[in-house]
């Protein structure tokens, strides 16, 4: 095992550019990180080939304590630990990823061994008994499933160490259940989906892919989670109170969507506020102090505080019968596995998939919309709820990109946005030419001149050329963080490509930025159903400014389907 000289020169490279790292231009200071990144990975690697060297040497052999319990540690976790100053969950990733290596060594070795013993054999060489790598069973010293590909991406560091724990972990439990070419084309789906993710979207996107091959899991998880539940209060010595809850995925839906639609709702209220106080000092000939006037910059923190205070008192019977937000829970499934009763279930917002049977159960609440998609992905039925089309528009959105294409924040935090804009680019109201976005992401795009392109159910960003100047897509929506994504909704008849794009002058047009006052504002809105009727349900979250050019998008993808579902089963 040895590491590359160039390595070593990028260690003494970066040492003399960090002792400047001040003076550094933007661009230079992200070329330098990621080095940094790679020398990092690089170090990690070997160090978890390492780790699992010594868990080896630590297993006790015909009465021997190993090489852990010689050295004064009660474990392998111990020593590596120790050596490393980090703790002992660390030592376990490192080992368990270490293992991950080990096991694509040995397995090359014996490959080329074979190819030797081969060549050998066909010369007629192989008498005298020389010894070609690999030809001795008993050098496998570090026994399980192979996984090439998780093993080629952390050599390549295009993974942290971190991240191939969690890979190879699922990959084991995976390995149980899938075999030969169907766990290699599993390994291939998610560590190629893993590579640029941070480690909780790479989470999320195990949980839901190994779902998926081991759906019987789910149902006996889920009465273990419901089971753990547990809501405690407490008072504090400084009289504060402090609540604190653990509940299942199912139960916390409606708690998870009731929240977040009232911080977006007084969100809301605090933007239109500010603009309207904006607009007034304007015309005064004066400049708002911040703070002035009665506008509340209560924090996202303190305002989900506020709604359970809500809850509490309209539970007592308090006279208004509702606080302005409307909420509705959204639970995806495809509609084989509803027949079926087996299979998986996403809940908005959620990070874990639910099993189909507890879906069944969520769909007797009235405010549990149950998205039925068809063998492409299409949107057959959007449950049960009258039909409110700006909704629906949203809702079919949400299926493509899963939340914010951008960022992946949840759904109950975006926006939907014009990929054409709506005053400049004179684009439709059509689900193929929208896009979700949360609030910071559709700034930034209007901002900064972000690019959106959709091809083939699939969102791209290309981002300004102040950003990349090469100008490079990069994939966004539910496609990015989704091994098995499926869009619902049509892709546009003509989408902008890269190549477009480059021929456009920067300024002047789509790919350009644009000045502050173009960018997204709470006043001057319109309803992204231009059509709808006054008291058709449209959510404040579905309508934007015809300045910012926030657009909807295309039904024909995503339309409703004239047939029902039977959500309680068969």
């Amino acid at each position: 095992m040895t590491t590359s000289d160039g390595t070593l020169t990028d260690v003494v490279a970066l040492r003399a550019l960090v002792d400047d790292v001040e003076s550094l231009p933007r661009a230079e200071l992200l070329a330098v990180q990621v080095r940094a990144v790679a020398v990092r990975r690089e170090a990690d690697v070997l160090l978890a080939r390492i780790s699992a060297e010594v868990a080896r040497r630590s297993e006790p052999t015909d009465g021997a304590v190993g090489l852990a319990r010689h050295e004064g540690h009660q474990s392998a976790q111990g020593l590596v630990a120790s050596v490393a100053g980090g703790s002992f969950a660390e030592a376990s990733r490192l080992m368990r990823v270490g293992r991950v290596l080990a096991r694509d060594d040995e397995a090359r070795c014996a490959e080329r061994g074979d190819v030797e013993r081969a060549a050998a054999d066909s010369a007629g060489s192989g008498a005298d008994g020389a010894f070609a790598p690999g030809a001795d069973p008993a050098a496998t010293t570090h026994r399980g499933p192979r996984f090439p590909m998780l093993a080629m991406e952390l050599r390549s560091h295009r993974l942290s160490v971190d991240a191939g724990a969690l890979l190879a972990d699922a990959l084991e439990r995976v390995a149980e259940n899938l075999i030969g070419d169907q766990l290699a084309q599993w390994e291939r789906d998610v560590v190629g989906k893993a590579i640029g993710l941070p480690l909780a979207k790479i989470r999320r996107l195990v949980a839901f892919a190994e779902a998926r091959v081991r759906p019987d899991e789910l149902e006996g998880r889920e009465q273990r989670q419901y089971a753990d539940r547990a809501a405690t209060i407490r008072s504090e010595p400084d009289g504060m109170v402090t609540v604190t809850a653990r509940l299942d995925p199912v139960s916390a839906a409606p708690v998870r969507a009731m929240l977040d639609a009232y911080v977006r709702d007084a969100f809301q209220k605090q933007r239109d506020a500010r603009a309207a106080q904006a607009a007034q000092a304007t015309s005064a000939g004066t400049r708002r102090q911040i703070g002035q006037g009665p506008t509340s910059d209560s924090t996202a923190l303190q305002l989900r505080a506020d709604a359970l205070v809500w809850l509490a008192r309209h539970a007592q019977g308090c006279e208004s019968d509702h606080v302005g937000v409307r909420t509705t829970v959204v639970v995806r499934v495809d509609v084989d596995a509803l027949h079926e009763g087996v299979g998986i279930a996403e809940i908005d917002g959620a990070t874990t998939p639910i099993s189909v049977t507890a879906l069944r159960q969520m769909a007797a609440d009235a405010e549990v919309i149950p998205a039925v998609l068809g063998s492409e992905g299409e949107v057959l039925d959007w449950g049960r709820r009258r039909r409110l089309f700006t909704q629906a528009q949203r809702l079919a959105l949400v299926e493509r990109d899963g939340g914010c294409a951008k960022c992946h924040a949840p759904p109950s935090w975006c926006e939907v946005h014009h990929i054409e804009w709506w005053d400049r680019d004179s684009g439709p109201t059509d689900l193929s030419n929208g896009v979700l976005l949360c609030v910071r992401c559709h700034h930034d795009v209007h901002r900064d001149g972000w690019d959106i392109n959709v091809v083939d159910n699939r969102v791209w960003f290309v981002p300004p050329r102040s950003v990349d100047r090469a100008r490079t897509p990069s994939l966004g929506g539910r496609a990015r963080i989704d091994a098995y994504a499926r869009g619902g909704v049509a892709t546009r008849s003509h989408a902008v490509t890269r190549d477009d794009v480059a021929t456009r002058d920067d300024s002047a047009t789509r790919g350009g930025a644009v000045t502050p006052d173009d960018v997204v504002t709470p006043d001057d809105v319109a309803l992204l159903n231009d059509g709808a009727a006054p008291n058709d349900g449209a959510r404040r979250d579905d309508v934007v400014t015809p300045t910012d050019g926030v657009h909807g998008a295309k039904r024909a993808g995503g339309a409703q389907s004239e047939r029902r579902v039977n959500l309680a089963g068969p």
